[in-house]
């Protein structure tokens, strides 16, 4: 399922803000990997880094409670393994409002699979908001606060010492974060109105708007080739004759959910059915 924040968070800690990064995995330094693992679809993890012991670190970031989240985990695993044969690191980082409900371990005859979980609201804000990276000082708005309005303006005062328009950037992604939070892209809002040079507001929520549709549409797109190559591999040209099918429904949900679908249905008939329902 596709989250509006995706962009900016990715790439903020694409931006490797060295506090931020100390926090989770120990050191300040690290090597992105940019990866894709080929099978049915592609699989792209959030964030693979190459740490300075030679291991690898793994992050996932969910706004929402998954409960297939360990068995995504333990794919991701056995892929990310086998494709570079060093140690893996995993980390779940969870941004969303809800209360945290995932599970993080897996445990078979013979298998005791686990990997961490970490709530960002457990993170203290202040250490990010002393740092002098703006990617260190953003992601303070998801943290745990006392005062949150006090720390969207120590945020906006760090960001407003850029230049301008790399000022105009992270405030882009600031706003985008602030909506994980409830009420706070009022406050976000606010405090940038008074910054001495400001950002256009009606200009950038059209540019966020915009952002949120392209990233929706590249997942659709995603899906549908995944879905086309799924269909093909178990069905074949009796598959292929349902893409016309599938290629009007809009839900993001409903795809994901006609996917797994095809795994476990035993014939076509089954998933015209869930078509059918569907659009």
């Amino acid at each position: 399922m596709p989250q509006y924040f995706d962009i900016s968070l990715k790439s903020i800690l694409k931006e490797l803000p060295q506090k931020f990064m100390k926090l989770l995995t120990g050191f300040e330094t690290a090597k992105f990997l940019d990866v894709q693992f080929p099978s049915v679809t592609y699989r792209q993890p959030d964030l693979l880094l190459e740490l300075p012991d030679d291991s690898l670190f793994h992050v996932e970031m969910q706004a929402q409670n998954d409960r297939n989240m360990e068995c995504r985990e333990f794919e991701y695993l056995y892929l990310i393994y086998c494709d570079f044969r060093k140690p893996v690191h995993q980390l779940v980082l969870y941004v969303g409002d809800e209360k945290l409900d995932m599970k993080n371990e897996i445990i078979l005859p013979g298998l005791h699979f686990t990997f961490r979980i970490i709530d960002i609201r457990d993170i203290d804000c202040h250490e990010l908001l002393e740092s002098d990276d703006p990617a260190d000082n953003i992601l303070a708005i998801l943290c745990k606060t006392d005062d949150a309005d006090r720390t969207v303006r120590v945020i906006i005062a760090k960001l407003s010492e850029l230049p301008i328009e790399e000022r105009r950037n992270y405030i882009i992604k600031l706003i985008t974060l602030a909506r994980l939070r409830k009420g706070l892209t009022e406050s976000v809002k606010r405090e940038v109105e008074k910054m001495p040079v400001t950002v256009d507001m009606s200009t950038d929520i059209f540019y966020l708007e915009g952002m949120e549709k392209g990233l929706i549409e590249g997942e659709r797109k995603g899906l549908f080739e995944g879905i086309e190559g799924m269909l093909e591999l178990k069905f074949g040209l009796a598959g292929l004759e349902l893409m016309n099918m599938v290629r009007t429904m809009n839900s993001i949900d409903k795809l994901e959910e006609f996917k797994n679908l095809i795994k476990k249905a035993v014939s076509t008939d089954e998933l015209k059915e869930f078509l059918g329902n569907s659009v």
